[in-house]
């Protein structure tokens, strides 16, 4: 009887430390993956570049401070990126540098390819342009271009979705103002259907456009004026974006979500600040 006993209790026992380790498996997974470290990834939000000293400002910089950036970061250790290296590294789990920066502008000016390109050349760096439909049409029409006032015309946006230095996405075909609807948001009272229509209609319009025109279609969204809503984040999902750019300051922690790719926080880079003092904002 007492072997019995103690036969049973050894089998007890050993059910115990099989349950156990039966559990300890997925226990693990969960600490593993939260202990996945995370990375850190600043991106400065650049519009217009000039050399006129009267007409630089908050979103107006000059090509030497651009140039000073370019040199710093590489100073500092930084590697530019764009949204396919971050699509790249959420959805595909794709290699991804430590210490990543990216490089952004808004609203696609002609002073981005006489000015810019050459010294993202220059210094074998990236950059995303945000492209305002209407802006690229009218340029494309008016033939002649000025650095000054002029946006890129279909024949460079072409060019420049072939270079390894830009990569081109989507800023609204004609949502890039202020009326009565605030960029692409949706208006106060308007019916969710038709608005869209209005968002398939505009930005979905572009992302054909860019498409038929380039052979390549974006992947992120650029907020005219980073008006963002929760109905627009819905049909940019819709439309086929993986990610959005906002005017929201912050760092951009990456820890793999793809929820982490909407709404990504950006620095707006004004003129008048030395690179130093303007990128240790997000050093310290």
């Amino acid at each position: 009887m007492l072997s019995i006993r103690i036969k049973n209790i050894v089998i007890a026992a050993l059910c115990l430390l099989l349950a156990v380790s039966a559990f300890r498996l997925p226990i693990e997974s969960v600490i593993s993956t939260a202990a996945k470290p995370s990375v850190n990834m600043p991106i400065i939000m650049y519009h217009h570049v000039l050399k006129d000293k009267k007409k630089l400002g908050k979103y107006t910089v000059s090509p030497k401070e651009i140039e000073n950036d370019l040199i710093y970061i590489k100073q500092q250790g930084y590697t530019t990126v764009d949204m396919e290296d971050v699509i790249n590294y959420v959805y595909n789990k794709a290699e991804f540098p430590e210490k990543p920066i990216m490089l952004t502008f808004d609203d696609g000016h002609y002073s981005n390819y006489t000015y810019v390109l050459p010294l993202l050349k220059k210094y074998d760096c990236k950059a995303v342009i945000s492209i305002v439909g209407e802006f690229v049409d009218r340029s494309t029409e008016e033939g002649e271009l000025n650095t000054s006032y002029s946006y890129l015309s279909w024949d460079l946006v072409n060019e420049l979705v072939g270079s390894p230095y830009v990569e081109i996405q989507n800023h609204s075909y004609g949502m890039h103002d202020i009326c009565e609807r605030k960029g692409c948001m949706i208006m106060k009272g308007e019916d969710y259907k038709e608005y869209t229509k209005q968002m398939e209609n505009d930005v979905g319009k572009l992302q054909e456009i860019i498409e038929e025109k380039t052979g390549y279609r974006p992947t992120t969204f650029t907020y005219p004026y980073g008006f963002v809503c929760v109905e627009c984040n819905k049909i940019l999902k819709e439309l086929g974006f993986k990610a959005t750019l906002s005017c929201y300051e912050g760092i951009n922690v990456l820890t793999g979500k793809e929820s982490e790719l909407f709404e990504l926080k950006r620095f707006n880079r004004p003129s008048g600040i030395d690179s130093k003092k303007f990128f240790s904002k997000f050093e310290e």
